[in-house]
């Protein structure tokens, strides 16, 4: 090995180390960082109209536009935190009263039902003395869903301080995006080695999908919240409109979602001997509620982005399994990008065969 080629193994190596140690500092904030991002991306339009009516003074356009939409944003998100919380621990003392005494008495409570015994005894006609496993399957299950929504709400309410930390860092990142953005991103285009049409390629391809998938996960919370709406009005509850639109918002939860609130009203609903409307929103909400996001998030994210639709759900449920909430946004811009690079290189090859040809 000759001199020069051991100075740039070695220069390889420190840079190597060095990425991995930024990258274990930069970890415990890459969700405040990229959210940041993913917000910054979004309102830049706004902002940078903001400027040009400022006379083009940035720090000034940054400085309003930060806390405009940290209020607009960021605050009723918050909000909502905490008051899922208070919900959580209601809805999990409600769990923990009912399977004090094993689930017997919901259970004898159902099996009573006027509407429900006469179906039982018919079914007992057939098939023999019918055993529930309500109290042994479906409360324990309630309680688990119910816990890991307490203990993760818990930790964030716990953990003010750490909180409070990335909260202001997303602040303050988001601040220099606007500030910063553009130079920033003149630089990090100048060190990628492709040509300035394909810088533009990428650069339209983040955004494009960016905002596609945005706009697809916008539609889908307001599709689960009216299907969340509709499934209280079947069931007689109060405020549907009102309920509805909180589950609009608690939509954009990983895992949990709008079950948050239509879990907790149909337990009410059963605990109340109101069986018939109980049994059906819960199978409403597990069916059309929250299953339908899978289902309809690929298509209205696939037409917007120009990318297939198994692109998309790929990306975006396996970004959410990967990275959480942020995840399934990252997802299908990385997938996205990649193809992108892909039909660079595939240009790249068929041009130099046309020419080798020649």
């Amino acid at each position: 090995m000759d001199r020069g080629h051991f100075y740039a193994l070695v220069a390889f190596s420190f840079c190597a180390i060095l990425g991995y140690v930024v990258y274990a500092i930069v970890s415990p904030f890459l969700n405040s960082l990229g959210w940041a991002a993913v917000i910054g991306i979004l309102t830049f339009p706004i902002y940078r109209r903001l400027r040009a009516g400022l006379g083009a003074r940035d720090t000034l356009a940054a400085g309003l536009m930060t806390p405009a939409t940290v209020l607009t944003l960021v605050v009723p998100f918050v909000g909502l935190t905490f008051f899922l919380v208070q919900e959580a621990a209601v809805a999990y003392g409600f769990l923990e009263k009912i399977a004090a005494d094993g689930g017997e008495s919901l259970v004898m409570s159902i099996q009573n039902h006027p509407v429900v015994k006469p179906w039982i005894a018919r079914i007992e006609a057939y098939t023999g003395p019918l055993g529930f496993e309500i109290d042994t399957r479906f409360l324990p299950e309630m309680k688990e869903v119910a816990a890991r929504v307490l203990n993760y709400s818990k930790e964030i309410v716990k953990n003010v301080f750490i909180f409070s930390i990335k909260l202001l860092l997303m602040v303050i990142t988001l601040f220099f995006i606007y500030r910063d953005g553009e130079r920033v991103q003149r630089h990090a285009l100048a060190v990628i080695p492709l040509t300035e049409a394909n810088k533009q390629i990428l650069t339209d391809t983040v955004r494009r999908v960016l905002k596609a998938v945005m706009y697809g996960v916008f539609l889908t919370c307001l599709v689960q919240g009216a299907l969340g709406g509709i499934g209280f009005w079947a069931a007689g509850l109060p405020s549907p409109l009102l309920f509805g639109a909180i589950m609009a918002v608690c939509a954009l939860i990983p895992v949990v979602g709008t079950g948050l609130i239509w879990l907790p009203a149909a337990i009410y609903l059963l605990a109340n001997g109101e069986v018939v409307k109980g049994i059906g929103l819960i199978i409403w909400g597990f069916v059309a509620v929250s299953s339908i996001d899978n289902v309809i998030r690929p298509f209205f994210i696939s037409g917007r982005a120009k990318l297939p639709v198994l692109v998309i759900a790929i990306g975006g449920l396996g970004g959410l399994a990967s990275f959480g909430l942020l995840g399934a946004v990252a997802g299908p811009i990385v997938l996205a990008l990649f193809l992108a690079l892909f039909e660079m290189y595939r240009d790249e090859v068929e041009t130099g065969e046309g020419r080798g040809n020649s």
